[in-house]
């Protein structure tokens, strides 16, 4: 049990990555011709005459001539001081034992697509993801520029590698050999893509995050740790409890707030009452953000036992107000919670309800148009999207909230002295009297204002 780590957050990072197109050569081991190979074969094991060569292969002088004429010219077979035939060392070498058949290195052009990210310049897969829903992390300009001079060196270093892990397609050696590197002619940038990096940020009973390792991924890890690092434990966030706190008065809560202290959260006991399978009180305890796994699956659990209401009848909202922190939606989930609730909006029976997804944004000047903008280059498709002013109690809480069906709250907390980003946590209901309290509050805030003449509900994105 003291080894437990539990899943708190979840945030993606995108690396800048480049597509190379590289033409090279490489030295693979080849079979001779069948009659150079057998008079090679013949004088390995003793110098020969030509009229004994020429009687054990049945050649007459002509034939044994142009037979003998480019390996000699090649520098593989030459004449001894008593004229007869002899193998020349570079001859000798291509024996790997006496009984072994002669093998020649023969340069083979080729050219492949290989995709380096530009952070640590490792070799990463070339399918082109998304840019969105991800932290991105700062690439140095001066490396970017001179990229194509970083691919050259990193496929010179890696060479063999790639070839084992299949990164540069077949390439037939003899008896499964590696080959090797014999130049690099060129290399020319094609393309920029994105490369996604995933954490899961893990903590123990004792409140201490579990670092992150990528020394299984990577070649040059620390680059990429290096990076990461930078983008998270270096950006300190501002402890936020005294809002929170808050938060926890408005909606009277009974279920984070016990397990919460000054610079501590009692994990112990929140895993102990969640795994307990049965409960007296009127909601499920939630660790992490509304579009983590364990949250989405509980509403998954829900909306697929929701009866569709007619055509004719207004549908049911499902409102998400989204949390106005710097990491909240920087993750797949998001994108992946997304596509689920827009999926069980409705069936062949009707409609289930109508999502709306309210992004907030802290900079009360900005227009609609620019607030779109912002949050396009986060996430992908801004259907059903409105804008909202700072969020509720300054965008620290996340809701998701079907009418008369259940409600979910998730309080992103902020405590520097355990996490270098938010501790989600909250719960999820379907008792009545609790979802109209939240209900109540979400209206209140959707339908007030910061000051006179704005409105905290901004309108479609």
């Amino acid at each position: 049990m003291d080894n437990t780590k539990i899943e708190f957050n979840e945030v993606d990072y995108i690396v800048p990555a480049e597509t190379f197109s590289i033409d090279y050569s490489y030295l693979s081991k080849q079979g001779l011709p069948f009659t150079k190979e057998f008079i090679i074969r013949a004088l390995y094991i003793a110098p020969l005459s030509k009229l004994e060569l020429a009687t054990f292969f049945g050649f007459n002088a002509r034939e044994l001539s142009v037979a003998l004429e480019e390996p000699i010219n090649k520098g593989e077979i030459t004449y001894l001081e008593d004229g007869k035939l002899s193998l020349t060392a570079l001859a000798k070498g291509y024996f790997a034992t006496l009984d072994a058949k002669p093998m020649i290195e023969k340069p083979q052009t080729r050219n492949s697509s290989v995709t380096f990210e530009l952070v640590g310049f490792n070799k990463v897969s070339n399918q082109h993801g998304s840019w969105n829903s991800a932290l991105r992390l700062d690439v140095n300009h001066e490396i970017q520029s001179l990229s194509e001079q970083h691919a050259m060196k990193m496929f010179k270093k890696h060479f063999q590698r790639l070839v084992e892990a299949g990164d540069l397609g077949k390439i037939n050696t003899h008896d499964g050999a590696l080959p090797s590197l014999y130049t690099v002619d060129n290399v020319t940038r094609k393309k920029t893509i994105s490369h996604r990096v995933k954490r899961k940020f893990e903590i123990d009973f004792d409140s201490r995050v579990i670092p992150f390792y990528v020394d299984k991924l990577y070649e040059n890890d620390e680059a990429i740790s290096n990076a990461i690092l930078q983008a998270t434990d270096n950006h300190r966030l501002e402890h936020n409890l005294d809002e929170i706190k808050l938060a926890w008065d408005a909606f009277q809560d009974m279920s984070v707030s016990r397990f919460v202290k000054q610079n501590a959260i009692d994990f112990r006991g929140m895993i102990a009452e969640m795994g307990s399978g049965f409960t007296n009180k009127p909601y499920e305890l939630l660790i992490g953000p509304l579009y983590g796994n364990r949250a989405l699956s509980k509403v998954e659990q829900i909306l697929k036992q929701l009866k569709p209401t007619k055509q004719q009848i207004k549908p049911r909202r499902l409102m998400w107000i989204g949390a106005n922190t710097r990491y909240w939606g920087l993750s797949e989930g998001f994108t992946k919670t997304m596509d689920s609730l827009r999926n069980y909006q409705s069936n062949s029976k009707g409609s289930n309800y109508k999502l709306t997804l309210f992004l907030p944004t802290d900079d009360h000047l900005k227009t609609k148009d620019q607030i779109a903008k912002e949050w396009k280059q986060k996430i992908p498709n801004l259907e059903s999207c409105e804008g909202i002013r700072n969020g509720l109690f300054d965008g620290n809480v996340e809701v998701l909230l079907l009418d008369n069906e259940f409600a979910a709250v998730c309080y992103h907390m902020a405590m520097p002295d355990i996490s270098p980003i938010h501790v989600p946590m909250g719960y999820i209901t379907r008792d009545k009297s609790l979802i109209k309290r939240v209900s109540d509050i979400v209206e209140d805030f959707l339908y007030g204002s910061v000051a006179h003449g704005k409105p905290n509900l901004i309108g479609s994105l």
